[in-house]
């Protein structure tokens, strides 16, 4: 919460991205555009958190300007998503097992993991996990309920939903649909698939798609990073997974249990997730660009999992070893000061950099476009990267006017050859970029590495700041 309230600019990896959408669509701008034609945005996800934010912000009369209220309402909200998901599993827990202990502490250590992975806050992550908890809870309540299908179709609701949150969340949908044909129930799977295109449709009609063709351009060529064994080893198997190696094998050793004896419908849907999770997600996890988070829902499932196979009155005679109740608190109780020193060390990290004062700076150069320069909305602005997150703000405060929003994922797209960029080059040539921003005393330069050459003249310093013109 004291990071979220604070001025870091980026406290859960390319939060810029989730900011951006966000302001435009507060400013009732298209969030989908040619990524090969000025400004060069990529918006990787599907538009539901960003909707909602922005909703709420336009309520709340937040203008986009206001880009710390803008970072704040983002953080705010997945703050409170990600509490709502793991009060959502605890109380599944708790309606089930009715035990206090354990309703307790798995959506505790829930929040922890979440927590120290970072990437639930100010990203639609956090609105992702929530809709995953909710799904699960409405699949137990269909299970239970054989008779009424309602839950079912609840449950692919809110599946479709969670597609449009961010686009792993198809694995949502292509779960029960697997469960259905191991179980031969026909009917079900014809009704709920057509009730699922319906809905995916009705999304297509009222989110702020504004071109499906742009819209699948974006969210599918915006992630279409070329996948690495190095990447996934350094971003996720070295620092991440592998602490948390007990819970992937507990996860392993119930799931073959659970599949041998099939103890019940409810717990053979949830050996299924489990699996077919954790494969989505390590095919995702190489992925350049990707993280730990792609594990987040064979995170909550795997721990819903192992909790109700524990705590279930016919498995438990299997955990009366003492070495074993021991271990598992020893686990806990390690997880719970592993998590809570990364974070708090995470954050600490940063302290010593006066983001407040950078924030005001960049502001101030935001302005002087504006207000002195008098730069206009059909006229583009280059903000050189920085380090220590110099220029980032600049991004959020010049947000319709800047070239090239996301440098990060468009460096990694033009490296891949995703996109094409000789319209940004053709630009620069032609003097159509009209100001090019650059840390003082250094020259300009491109995440393209070509050389603006005389397409620019200096214009003028403000703060650490140099301001370079088009040379007309």
């Amino acid at each position: 919460m004291q990071a979220s309230l604070g001025y870091h600019p980026d406290i859960s990896g390319s939060e810029g991205s989730t900011i951006a959408p966000i302001q435009l669509l507060t400013e009732n701008q298209k969030i989908y555009l040619d990524p090969e034609s000025a400004p060069f945005r990529l918006t990787q996800y599907t538009p539901l958190y960003f909707s909602l934010v922005a909703v709420f912000c336009q309520l709340v009369n937040w203008p986009a300007m206001d880009v710390h209220y803008i970072y704040v309402a983002s953080r705010l909200f997945s703050n409170v998503f990600t509490i709502l998901a793991v009060c959502v599993i605890g109380y599944l827990i708790y309606h089930i097992t009715k035990n206090k202990i354990a309703a307790l502490l798995s959506p505790l250590f829930l929040y922890q993991v979440l927590s120290s992975w970072f990437l639930t806050t100010s990203r639609p992550d956090s609105l992702l996990i929530l809709l995953i908890s909710l799904f699960i809870y409405t699949v137990y309540l269909a299970i239970q309920d054989n008779a009424n299908e309602s839950w079912w179709y609840a449950a692919i609701l809110i599946a479709v939903s969670a597609f449009f949150v961010k686009q792993s969340g198809a694995i949502l949908s292509i779960t029960p649909g697997i469960f259905w044909i191991l179980t031969k129930q026909w009917n079900t799977l014809f009704k709920l698939t057509l009730f699922g295109i319906a809905v995916f449709g009705l999304y297509l009609l009222i989110l702020p798609i504004n071109s499906v063709t742009l819209f699948l351009t974006n969210i599918i060529g915006g992630v279409a990073n070329s996948a690495s064994w190095a990447w996934f080893y350094d971003w996720t198997l070295q620092h991440w997974l592998l602490q948390f190696a007990p819970l992937i094998v507990s996860n392993v050793l119930m799931s073959a249990y659970i599949i041998y004896q099939r103890p019940s419908k409810f717990f053979l849907f949830l050996t299924l997730a489990s699996f077919l999770f954790f494969v989505f997600s390590t095919m995702a996890a190489f992925k350049i660009g990707a993280g730990v988070g792609y594990y987040q829902d064979y995170l909550i499932v795997s721990v819903l999992q192992i909790t109700l196979f524990i705590c279930s009155a016919s498995h438990q005679y299997l955990f009366r070893n003492v070495f074993l109740k021991s271990a598992l608190s020893l686990y806990l109780f390690i997880a719970f000061f592993y998590c809570t020193l990364f974070v708090f060390m995470k954050y600490k990290s940063g302290n010593s950099l006066n983001f407040e004062g950078i924030y005001i700076e960049e502001r101030e150069v935001a302005r002087n476009l504006y207000y002195v320069k008098k730069l206009k909305d059909n006229e583009w602005v280059y903000v050189c990267p920085g380090e220590n997150f110099r220029g980032y703000f600049l991004n959020q405060f010049l947000v319709k006017n800047i070239l090239i929003p996301f440098p990060d994922l468009v460096y990694l797209a033009n490296q891949n050859g995703t996109f094409r960029y000789d319209k940004f080059e053709a630009m620069a040539r032609n003097k159509q970029i009209k100001y090019v921003i650059s840390n003082k005393g250094i020259p300009p330069v491109n995440i393209f590495n070509f050389d603006f050459g005389q397409s620019l003249r200096y214009s003028s310093t403000v703060g650490s700041f140099d301001i370079y013109e088009a040379n007309n």
